[in-house]
């Protein structure tokens, strides 16, 4: 890749996931400099300020440490370090950018309508695709209108609750328990409660609402397998799919929330060859269907399972993966003959060939 193109990766965030998009960024920047680009980066800490980072070495050293989070106390500690209260003009003036920002303030369309505004070119869905995939209960919707399988739910709004929080357990009620209530903006399995009976749903809506005002609440289906299949899209915007990944965790809890997704002893990733090739093909269906309808564009990551009962599911559609690596994204991808350093090299092409502005 020619040394003129540069791109400038932004990491951190205000949420949860801010550790895990420092990961993310870590091999990103190094796939990044391994095919011959010329990288900057920048962050935004917990607190929202801006930095820009002068030394990539120091910030690599820094992304090395376990469980690193990008925060004023932590930027201390990396060399040649900028801090702004907007987004710096360097980065406005770059080629080409590669978020690795996650969940709210990064992957909800907030950072990509920014980045249009200013007409910069970036990986990834833009606003609308990744305001929709964000939002679970916008999602949904979408998905059930083309019949793609999904959990029935009800989505319980900030102002019923406030107004009127008797109707939205009346509504919920429709679904019967077991139930699971999750932020409908919420990542990485933050804020998911499981509700066993109708005593527990006041508690798991209000565990949500810690982390979004606007909830969903679905049937809970007991997984049997939890398994993936993730789409990038070529250099003409025709979708490719990538392995299928399962991940196998403890059967005695019954979710896959963020404490089970954080501790790596309690989970691993491996190729799933029990599918049968007619549910093969379906999956390949739903994921290209979901990407479509979702109005995604460049990469996703399409979370299925199979219930006990043998149903399949989308559970849900992630328009930011972790880009890490150990995860199952990347995983995916070294399944079907992707090396790490070409997905991103890949992914980077197809922002570098799409269109800007209303498209």
């Amino acid at each position: 890749m020619s040394d003129k193109v540069s791109v400038a990766v932004i990491l951190g965030g205000r949420n949860s996931e801010n550790y895990r998009s420092c990961q993310s960024a870590l091999a990103v920047i190094s796939a990044l400099e391994e095919k011959g680009y010329l990288v900057s980066a920048y962050g935004m800490t917990m607190e929202a300020n801006w930095i820009t980072f002068g030394d990539l070495n120091s910030l690599k050293n820094a992304l090395k440490k376990d469980a690193f989070e990008l925060n004023e106390e932590s930027v201390k500690d990396i060399a040649d370090t900028t801090e702004s209260l907007l987004p710096p003009i360097s980065l406005l003036e770059t080629t080409v950018v590669f978020s690795t920002l996650m969940g709210a303030w990064g992957s909800d369309g907030t950072m990509q309508g920014m980045l249009e505004t200013e007409i910069v070119r970036f990986v990834g869905s833009d606003t609308l695709g990744s305001a929709i995939s964000t939002d679970k209960s916008t999602a949904k919707l979408l998905m059930e209108a083309v019949q793609i399988p999904t959990p029935k739910h009800v989505i319980i709004p900030d102002k019923s609750w406030r107004r009127d929080p008797l109707s939205s357990v009346a509504r919920a009620a429709s679904l019967k328990t077991p139930l699971i209530s999750k932020p409908a903006r919420g990542s990485n399995g933050v804020g998911i409660t499981y509700i066993r009976v109708p005593r527990d749903f006041k508690k798991g809506v209000d565990i949500a609402r810690n982390f979004d005002g606007r909830v969903v609440v679905e049937k809970y289906h007991q997984p049997a397998h939890l398994f993936e299949c993730n789409v990038i899209e070529d250099e003409k915007g025709k979708p490719v799919l990538s392995g299928i990944i399962q991940t196998n965790w403890k059967e005695t809890d019954k979710i896959f929330n963020f404490i089970s997704r954080t501790d790596k002893s309690s989970y691993s990733f491996s190729k799933f060859t029990e599918l049968d090739p007619e549910v093969v093909k379906l999956v390949h269906d739903y994921a290209k269907r979901a990407f479509e309808v979702l109005k995604l564009s460049g990469y996703a990551q399409i979370e299925f399972m199979i219930d006990k009962e043998g149903e399949l599911l989308v559970i849900e559609v992630n328009s930011q993966p972790y880009f890490g690596k150990d995860g199952s994204f990347a995983l995916s991808w070294k399944e079907a003959g992707i090396t790490y350093p070409d997905l991103i090299d890949r992914i980077v092409k197809e922002a570098l060939d799409r269109p800007v502005g209303l498209v």
